[in-house]
Parts: structure tokens; C-alpha cells; sequence
């Protein structure tokens, strides 16, 4: 008998138990280099029913890629609408008619590797009265350490870039029920409606993959600006603006750190892309700084240019 991933042995104790079923939305566009690793993940770690693939005017081999995972994907073509995070939302429910109340609902993106299995997180939640599952991003970056200009599809990415910080997540996982519909505001305003689990699901996000892929990236992004809602972040065109220093990220060994390395001193640290206002903020919110971080957030002006130069 073949043995099961983690995601598909739980899934089975779920279907014996008669639990819900899962199913989830992925939109993407020219994500070839990163794309069949994800839907490994999924299928390794997400015990999923099915997915929802949406091809976003794709003109490398992303739908092929997709295509090769019939067995829990279905592609549908969505042409070059514009992406937004209303968008999202849409698709998502476009399948309502396949979900049933009690079942889950996933929200998921191209350069997002789950990191562990889904369904023990959903089982928590549903034993706690959750609806909503946040997720925990282990952001990887690009540093002075990597070879920007090469990213391998056929090795893992997780051995091609190493460095991280898990500094953000957002709500990625819903309980589905026909008396509530959900948008991107109600989701992003944490509305009393949802309620979310104490545990949150590790991914491993590569959205910083090599400088050809970066710069394209960059274009979407600012081209989509207007309609996104979302990525005003994206405010730079050059891909090398986006690197990091390896010293201020911690470095994967097999095992995931939380919080800040001991080199990184908030009140001497440049500017950058992984030290953001928002990042900072949610690793506060999460309990994974220490007091000299605290101290750093709730410091002055004045006080932090003075600590910056003494």
C-alpha cells in the first residue's frame, strides 16, 4: 500500500469522522519557476478536495503546470483581468455552489509553499469556535549571499534561498457559511464576524526568487497599483533595491526562528523591505520581540534619530 503525506493520512481521519471538506482558490500569472512546488506543498501538506486555479493571462508554462495536477486542480482561464484583492474574493465564492456549510475555504498564492499540514490546524480551530485560520509567513529574501540572476525550478527553493524572517500573516483560511459572504475590507478589518484561531499555518513565502523574476515583478505590481488596493509598498523599480544583508535574517538549517537575530538593532538599521512598519508591528502583535524591540516601537522620534548615531 503507498504511504500518505501528512495532509492525506489526517484527511482520511477526517472523511472516517465525517468532517468537512476543503477546497481552495489560487489565481495566478507567470509563476512557472515556482508554481509545481507549490501545488506539491498542497497536495503534500493540505489535505485539499480541490482547487480552484484561475490563470491570470499566464504566457509562460503555468497552465501546463497546473494542469498536471488533475487529480485535485481544475484550471479555469480567467484571461488579463486585472488582479485586486476584490478580485479574490470573487473567485472564491464563484464555487459556492460546491460548498457546503461547515466546509473550508482556502485562499492561496503561487509563491506559497505550506510548511506543515493543514488539517490539524482546522481541527484546532473547529474545537476552539473558530472560523478563520491566519497564516504565519516565513518570508525568504534575496541577500548579497545568494546568485541572483539563477533560480532552478527542479531544486527545492528552500535550498536556493535560505534567508527569512516569519514577519507577517494575514487571515487565509475560512469556514464557509451561506449566511456570511466575505470581502477583502471585512477580511482585512479583522470584523467581529470572524474569529480567528489562537494557532496560525507556517508558509514559506518566495516571492524574492532572482533578479529577471524580481524585476518582473516589480512591473506587474506597479502596473496593478491602481486596481490592486494592496501594493503601494511596491514603490521602487530597480529589483536590487530589494535586497537584504544576510546578518539582519535568520538562515534556515532545518528548523524555523522566530523574531528578530541579535545583530539587528532597530535603531541602527537601514531602511528596507523585511523591517517595514507593518512587518514590525506584526511581529509585536505576535509576541516575538523582546524588550529592546518594544522599547524601539514605542520610542520617539527624537529618541530613535539620537540612539541611531550613539
Amino acid at each position: 500500500m503507498p504511504s500518505l503525506s501528512p495532509g492525506q493520512r489526517h484527511r482520511a481521519t477526517c472523511v472516517f469522522k465525517g468532517i468537512m471538506k476543503l477546497y481552495g482558490m489560487l489565481i495566478a500569472k507567470n509563476e512557472g519557476d515556482i508554481i509545481e512546488q507549490t501545488f506539491l506543498s498542497l497536495k503534500k501538506f493540505g489535505g485539499f478536495e480541490k482547487v480552484f486555479f484561475y490563470d491570470n493571462g499566464s504566457s509562460d508554462n503555468t497552465l501546463d503546470i497546473a494542469r498536471k495536477f488533475n487529480d485535485f486542480v481544475t484550471c479555469i482561464d480567467v484571461s488579463n483581468k486585472p488582479y485586486s484583492d476584490t478580485l479574490k474574493y470573487e473567485l472564491l465564492y464563484s464555487q459556492a455552489h460546491t460548498y457546503a456549510n461547515g466546509d473550508w475555504m482556502a485562499i492561496l498564492d503561487a509563491d506559497e509553499l505550506y510548511a506543515e499540514s493543514l488539517l490539524p490546524k482546522i481541527d484546532f480551530a473547529e474545537r476552539h469556535g473558530a472560523n478563520c485560520i491566519e497564516a504565519k509567513s516565513a518570508q525568504f529574501y534575496l541577500t548579497e549571499k545568494d546568485n541572483a540572476s539563477i533560480f532552478d525550478p527542479s531544486i527545492e527553493a528552500i535550498k536556493q534561498r535560505k534567508h527569512y524572517l516569519i514577519n507577517y500573516g494575514e487571515p487565509r483560511l475560512f469556514k464557509y457559511s451561506d449566511a456570511l459572504k466575505l470581502n477583502d475590507k471585512l477580511v482585512k478589518s479583522r470584523d467581529g464576524v470572524l474569529v480567528s484561531s489562537a494557532e496560525k499555518l507556517l508558509i514559506n513565502h518566495f516571492q524574492y526568487r532572482s533578479s529577471p523574476q524580481l524585476q518582473t515583478r516589480i512591473a506587474v505590481r506597479r502596473a496593478n497599483n491602481p486596481s490592486s488596493g494592496n501594493w503601494y509598498h511596491v514603490d521602487s523599480e530597480r529589483w536590487e533595491d530589494y535586497l537584504m544583508r544576510s546578518k539582519y535574517l535568520h538562515e534556515f538549517d532545518g528548523t524555523f526562528k522566530y523574531g528578530l537575530p541579535e545583530e539587528a538593532n532597530l535603531y541602527k538599521i537601514e531602511n528596507n523591505i523585511a523591517y517595514t512598519n507593518t512587518t514590525l508591528k506584526w511581529l509585536a502583535r505576535n509576541n516575538y520581540f523582546q524588550q529592546r524591540e518594544l522599547d524601539f516601537l514605542e520610542a520617539g522620534r527624537f529618541k530613535r534619530v539620537l540612539k541611531k548615531f550613539f
